[in-house]
């Protein structure tokens, strides 16, 4: 177990209730969920544009990452950021396309997929009946229940809070406090949020004033970077949750 290396209070006492856990890269693999899907609409939209290649998913990847980070800032909303990645990707390819039409076959490919990341429906099975589990996400209303059921984790999860239904997303307060104020009895200090982005899972829960993991299986103690939000704890494996959780 590891505590917040940045000097957060000592372990709580008691066990947590409610587990408000992130879905991709927490529990979903995106990465080859996102190829899946790009492949399948590039091959609709683009195909006969450009063969498909490394290089262009590789652009794709990093106009998406910007248009999440202006997100995460607060300096776009959730339809701007879908429709200005791809017109940033029409842009940076020379590939011409209606954005709107574009996104759609995206994500309608996206709700085909849910590939889990190793290990993380044990771990849901483990906790399973022992606290109540909810996923908080920043994915979209289209494909994040469909995945979620194809990956077999939906039946787990009391509620799928979806930033985009909700109207604000992670990790802005509103958007745990609507979460938070749609839970049945929810009491902060028995609530722990669960997730692997610094920036909206554990920036979220400081803004919202709850515990959390730092779920980090790539954690480099000596990797250079901003100052992060203070976790409660940090998990660089799935055991290490259950143990962080033993031990509360």
């Amino acid at each position: 177990m590891h505590a917040a290396s940045q000097g957060a209070a000592g372990v709580p006492q008691g066990k947590y209730r409610f587990l408000l856990f992130d879905a991709d890269m927490t529990l979903l693999d995106f990465p080859a969920d996102m190829e899946k899907a790009f492949h399948s609409m590039y091959a609709q939209h683009f195909q006969t544009q450009r063969p498909m290649s490394r290089e262009i998913l590789a652009c794709y990847n990093a106009c998406n990452d910007r248009a999440w980070r202006r997100f995460e800032q607060g300096l776009c909303k959730k339809e701007e950021l879908y429709i200005d990645r791809f017109v940033d990707f029409f842009k940076e390819t020379g590939l011409y396309g209606d954005a709107r039409k574009v996104n759609e076959t995206y994500f309608s490919g996206m709700a085909e997929t849910g590939t889990l990341l190793p290990g993380a429906a044990e771990l849901i099975k483990e906790l399973y009946g022992r606290y109540e589990l909810y996923i908080i996400t920043n994915g979209n209303v289209v494909s994040q229940q469909p995945r979620l059921e194809h990956a077999g984790l939906a039946q787990y999860f009391k509620e799928v809070f979806v930033s985009e239904a909700v109207g604000v997303g992670k990790p802005h307060k509103e958007y745990f406090d609507y979460v938070m104020s749609h839970i049945p009895g929810f009491v902060k200090e028995q609530a722990l949020v669960i997730g692997d982005s610094l920036a909206s899972d554990i920036q979220g829960a400081v803004n919202a004033g709850l515990d959390s993991i730092w779920y980090c299986p790539a954690f480099d103690e000596a990797a250079p970077g901003e100052a992060a939000p203070l976790y409660s704890y940090r998990a660089e494996s799935y055991s290490e949750i259950l143990h962080i959780l033993a031990h509360v």
